[in-house]
């Protein structure tokens, strides 16, 4: 992260002892080792967030594509497509077996009863 050396490290000690003095130089290092240690361990977690998001990607990313193979080689649109094909083509026949089943409702109830018919001749005799 910083190109921070030995000598680079030497200098900053001396001019912190320097300023703080000797008593508060102790607290004052713990003080800045703690936050130290807590934007590193932040820092990890980032890090690791960022990495299991991208492993998350890259996994959906290939059932995408496994998902796709799959379909082209068991040829399942093609059967959805062939299904939706033949339900569009019985559509038809079946609403002309209603209209011709609708007709002939219609005209059983406009002429009488054959029944009725031998009924009725039975009792003209």
């Amino acid at each position: 992260m910083f190109d921070i050396g030995f000598w680079e490290l030497c200098l900053i000690a001396v001019v912190a002892l320097l300023i703080l003095g000797p008593e508060r130089l102790p607290s004052a290092a713990r003080t800045a080792g703690k936050w130290i240690g807590k934007i590193r361990g932040m820092v990890a977690n980032v890090k690791s967030e960022i990495d299991r998001e991208l492993q998350l990607d890259e996994i959906r990313s290939k059932m995408k594509e496994q998902e796709e193979k799959l379909r082209n080689q068991s040829g399942i649109d093609d059967i959805k497509d062939t299904l939706d094909n033949t339900i569009a083509n019985l559509n038809p026949m079946e609403s002309m077996e209603n209209t011709h089943n609708h007709l002939n409702e219609s005209t059983n109830r406009d002429t009488p009863d054959s029944s009725q018919n031998t009924d009725d001749k039975a009792r003209d005799k």
